[in-house]
């Protein structure tokens, strides 16, 4: 997963480039680079740095500021370290071309033996620089802009995997644009045209963005021009307004953005449920989505979404009354297709390439659940249920988390509805509960504060974190270790509670922390907090009951959808720890938030 920005225009190119690819460092943050074209004809001028882009602002030269047309490209390292050497833009071995790649060529060890069998000399680790080489195979000696659309064509047919190109050709005008199972949107503007991995990396001055179809290509110029695999001219696909609009994302008075989005949760729930109580009852909320009554659901999801997914799972069987189950995207092979299945797909980010790909398994009508509305997950789905969060910088996810629960509860309610598997007055019960939500995530973030830090002191030296719970909590028990894990860097482990006993009981020893989130059932619960206690290892309640190390704020009767309230407090805690062990917050290593390649 990489993010790539392209731009043509009557204006100098860099400050746009340098503008997208800060937002669309969710993509990766190992390296950065640009190549910009000189304009007299000479090969692109290629700066890339490893770290992120103040590193690449402070070496660029004066002499690149001019240039109107260039590349952009933030990593995700896949193939071959994150360093300077394997950073983007990449280039043949005549320094002609150069280019920036997000995806990945699956059968790169057979194109580099074949490469180098050819006399090409490849310097870096990256599969990406195998492209321009089989680009500057199928380039004339002097080529135009049409010559370019030809040669990108010849050198990614045949290719495995997936990509989405921007290139640049020495003495050429122009940009020009490949993608396959990547996403890539084309922008226009008054006085440019570029080109992004999403919408942010488009600037404000641009104004309508098209989709690149897959297996596409595109020449950005003066004008723009599409192309088929084949490189025969087609026409232009429809576009949508992005209208007026900021891109900037502002922390405000936060010490960082993972703290923002904390404290943002209420407000975004309370955004979210105010748009979906009331369309509940009767099933009214699958209507205006134009979906059927399912007779089953398949949840696709991958890391933090496929716990939201583990959630809604259990809802819609404890309330809806019928089959759910959830298949890790990445990992879809036992899932057949089943008639009368709903497909659910859960993507923060809507980018996601393990979901994108499981989704072509099946034949079923497919609801996604995203924070993106206008993502390939979106493009691709039936309906879209949008989470309307806002932007979520921080790449360990938080306000999506939360608003992805709420997001499948409505939707396992209204499908319970529609069934007549929730009554009218239980449906009634349970909306006034959800529509209590957000005053208790604001109350929990309240109560678990100071513990949490409290907390952090103590245990910042520990090894390693177990997390349990029983029944509805599982999911949050599984979704604060993943928190822990993301950011601290710390080896934790997350089973339910009665699975203690069959293996990793053993890694318990005098003092080690056993993170346990309170559910129902309690008193089964109590025999693992018993198991936990008489290994001398320590218990860390998680709760509304008085003794708990992290408080939380719950109502009288636990709802079917679990303790939601505690993934505000564990993600307190795991903030907490990742500030006392000096771990930058926003962006933990190795790691990005939207992960486009399988």
């Amino acid at each position: 997963m990489c993010g790539i920005v392209a731009h043509h225009g009557l204006v100098p190119a860099l400050p746009a480039l340098l503008d997208g690819l800060g937002r669309l460092e969710y993509r990766g943050y190992d390296s950065v680079g640009v190549a910009l074209d000189p304009g007299d004809g000479g090969p692109p001028s290629v700066h890339r740095t490893a770290g992120r882009l103040p590193a690449l602002v402070a070496a660029l030269p004066a002499d690149v500021h001019g240039a109107t047309t260039g590349i952009g490209h933030t990593r995700w390292a896949t193939h071959g370290a994150p360093v300077a050497a394997n950073a983007h833009p990449h280039r043949d071995c005549s320094g002609r071309v150069a280019l920036v790649h997000n995806g990945t060529i699956e059968d790169a060890s057979r194109l580099r033996a074949e490469l180098a069998v050819r006399g090409h000399g490849i310097v870096t680790e990256v599969d990406s620089e195998l492209v321009a080489h089989r680009i500057e195979d199928a380039l004339p000696a002097v080529p135009d802009l049409d010559a370019v659309v030809r040669a990108v064509a010849q050198a990614v047919d045949g290719l495995r995997g997936a990509w989405a190109l921007a290139v640049l050709v020495a003495g050429v005008d122009g940009v020009v644009l490949a993608r396959r199972s990547s996403p890539l949107l084309v922008g226009a503007g008054t006085d440019r045209h570029m080109a992004a991995s999403d919408e942010l990396g488009l600037g404000p001055e641009v104004t309508e963005a098209r989709e690149v179809p897959d297996g596409h290509l595109v020449a950005l110029a003066d004008e723009v021009r599409w192309f088929d695999a084949q490189a025969r001219p087609v026409p232009a696909p429809g576009a949508w307004s992005l209208g007026a609009r900021s891109t900037a994302v502002d922390r405000g008075s936060a010490p960082d953005f993972t703290a923002k989005e904390i404290d943002e949760q209420p407000a975004a729930t309370r955004r979210l449920l105010d748009g979906l109580l009331g369309r509940l009852h009767g099933g009214r909320l699958l209507g205006d989505l134009g979906l059927g009554t399912p007779e089953r659901v398949r949840l696709v999801a991958c890391g933090t979404s496929g716990h939201a997914a583990e959630v809604t799972a259990r809802v819609l069987a404890v309330e809806g009354g019928i089959p759910a189950r959830v298949v890790t995207a990445s990992e879809p092979d036992l899932a057949v297709p089943e008639p009368g299945t709903l497909t659910v797909a859960l993507s923060q980010s809507g980018e996601t390439a393990d979901v994108l790909a499981a989704l072509d398994r099946w034949g079923d009508p497919v609801l996604a659940i995203t924070n993106a509305p206008r993502s390939s997950l979106a493009r691709r789905a039936d309906a879209v249920l949008g989470l309307g969060c806002g932007p979520e910088v921080g790449v360990a996810a938080t306000k999506t988390f939360t608003s992805q629960v709420v997001a499948g509860v409505a939707v396992a309610l209204a499908v319970g509805a529609r069934a007549g598997a929730v009554s009218a007055s239980r449906l009634a019960q349970l909306e006034s509960v959800l529509d209590g939500l957000p005053a208790r995530l604001a109350t929990t973030a309240s109560l678990a504060a100071a513990p949490a830090a409290a907390l952090a002191d103590e245990l910042a030296d520990e090894p390693g974190v177990v997390f349990v719970s029983r029944g509805a909590g599982v999911p949050y028990a599984r979704e604060g270790a993943l928190k822990l894990e993301e950011l601290t860097y710390r080896r934790v482990q997350a089973v339910p509670a009665g699975e203690l006993k069959h293996g990793p009981i053993a890694l318990l020893g005098p003092g080690t922390p056993v993170v346990v989130v309170n559910a129902e059932p309690r008193g089964r619960l109590a025999v693992g907090v018993s198991e936990i206690t008489a290994r001398g290892a320590r218990a860390v309640l998680v709760g509304a009951s008085e003794d708990a190390t992290l408080p939380i704020s719950s109502p009288a009767e636990e709802p079917p959808w679990g303790p939601l309230e505690a993934a505000v407090a564990l993600q307190l805690f795991a903030r907490e720890m990742t500030v006392r062990l000096g771990h930058e917050v926003d962006r933990p290593r190795n790691l990005a938030k939207s992960v486009t390649v399988e």
